[in-house]
Parts: C-alpha cells; sequence; structure tokens
C-alpha cells in the first residue's frame, strides 16, 4: 500500500488516468499545432476573417492567425488543450480526498500512523506532479514539432507559456481539492471548480466585450497565465506570483478545515 508515502501511492493509483490525460493532451496538441503550414500558407484569408468579424475573433483571441505566436495563443494555448489539463486536473483534485471519503478509502489511510495535514499535503504534491507531467507532454510536443513544422518559436517561449498552461489547470485542480477537503463531498468539488474554471474561461474571453463584466477578469486564472502572452513575452513574473500563491494559499485552508472535520464513514 506504500503507507510510507501516501504520495507515492495516490500517484500509483491513478497512473493509467494519467497515461490517459497524457495521450490525450498529446493527441490535441499535435493535432492543432499540425495545422500551421495550411494556415501558415492561407495568411491572407486569415487576415480577411479576422477583419470581417472583429469583436468574435477578439473574444476568442484570434487576433494574429498568421504568425505562429498567434495561431498557437489562439488553438493550442487558447482552447481545447488548457481545457483538457483543467478538467483532469480538477478531476484529480475531487478525487484526492472527497473522492477518497466517499469511497470509504480514505478511512483506512487514516486508520494507519499518518496525519490529516500528511495526507492533504502529500496528495497536493501527488496534484502538482500529475498536472506538471502534463505540462511537460504539451511542452514535449510542441518543442519536437517545432522544427518540422517550421514554427520558429524559442525554446523558452514555449516553456513559458506551456508553464502558463500548467499554473492555470493547476489552480483549478487545487481549488477542487480544497473544496473536497471542506466539504467530503465529490460533487461539490467538481462543481464549484468547474464554475470556477467555465466563469474564468468566459470572463477573461468574452467579459472583454462587455465593459461592466471586465472586472471578472481579474478573478480568472485564465487571465493571469495567458494575458501576458508567455509565447511572445515569456515569463511575467507579477501574474505566475498570483497563480502560484492561489496553489500555495488554498491547501493551507484546506489543511486547517480537514483537520477539525468529522471524516464521513
Amino acid at each position: 500500500m506504500l503507507l510510507g508515502s501516501v504520495f507515492g501511492k495516490f500517484l500509483r493509483d491513478h497512473l493509467r488516468a494519467l497515461v490517459g490525460w497524457m495521450i490525450a493532451v498529446t493527441a490535441v496538441t499535435a493535432l492543432y499545432s499540425g495545422f500551421w503550414p495550411s494556415i501558415r500558407d492561407t495568411g491572407d484569408l486569415m487576415d480577411a476573417y479576422i477583419d470581417a468579424m472583429p469583436q468574435l475573433t477578439d473574444a476568442l483571441g484570434w487576433t494574429d492567425l498568421a504568425s505562429p505566436e498567434g495561431y498557437l495563443n489562439a488553438t493550442v494555448f487558447g482552447l481545447l488543450t488548457p481545457i483538457l489539463m483543467t478538467v483532469a486536473a480538477i478531476s484529480l483534485g475531487a478525487r484526492a480526498i472527497a473522492g477518497d471519503e466517499e469511497d470509504g478509502g480514505l478511512e483506512l489511510v487514516l486508520a494507519h500512523p499518518v496525519s490529516r495535514t500528511r495526507v492533504v499535503l502529500q496528495r497536493f504534491a501527488a496534484l502538482a506532479v500529475f498536472v506538471a507531467l502534463l505540462g511537460a507532454a504539451l511542452f514535449a510536443v510542441l518543442l519536437l514539432l517545432g522544427p518540422i513544422l517550421e514554427l520558429g518559436v524559442a525554446v523558452e517561449r514555449l516553456a513559458a507559456a506551456s508553464a502558463a498552461v500548467t499554473l492555470i489547470a493547476f489552480a483549478y485542480g487545487t481549488a477542487a481539492l480544497t473544496v473536497g477537503a471542506v466539504t467530503g463531498r465529490r460533487s461539490f468539488a467538481i462543481a464549484a471548480a468547474a464554475l470556477l474554471a467555465v466563469v474564468g474561461y468566459l470572463g477573461n474571453s468574452f467579459a472583454l466585450q462587455v465593459e461592466e463584466l471586465e472586472w471578472l477578469r481579474f478573478l480568472s486564472a485564465f487571465y493571469y497565465g495567458l494575458d501576458p502572452d508567455p509565447l511572445t513575452n515569456g515569463v511575467d513574473a507579477g501574474y505566475t506570483l498570483v497563480l502560484v500563491a492561489v496553489a500555495a494559499v488554498l491547501p493551507v485552508i484546506a489543511v486547517a478545515v480537514f483537520q477539525r472535520r468529522d471524516i464521513m464513514v
């Protein structure tokens, strides 16, 4: 059971899920980036499309499909890949405490000489590794396909953008873990984190079209991860620090409440 490592057992128990999500992230990233040569060769048509529907394309982040950075931002980093990684992180985060508690597995873990704090923190660490490996898969695909597709994006910028998407997913996954630790309900954890993610995604895109709703962007992990445009500008220390701070504070809340809460048996 790897009682000496709550972290190790949790990762091993979810190894198949990790492999499945890595395959999904790899496939989607390769699919989207693989269309770049076709888009590059029809740059004039893409520019005309953007000019024809400026409000929609601005909301979707499709402001520059003629450059590799603009195309990757609009597709790989702006659409399905971050959504996939966020769904994976929320799923595992909800499972980390609440899911195991509902299934009766958490009671067995706590019956051994292991503290609640250790359980929360080690499963939080396992979540971090899980999401980081998804981000590594994203980066590896782009690194491999970059020369083949003639993307021409510097390695450090690809790393910065991949890290930003990883931190976005990790923030929402940590939110799911925290809600699960506070409530003991997996459904609550998934619903709360998914709601935050949906509002965050929409708030960072379509809310730009409504001046009264622009404040929603500042509650969105997508804003702090993608607004600095790390694919073009590299890492933004201030925005990155916000995402890191969120991921650091939420487990503290989870531990504080979980230590005092009656475990569902």
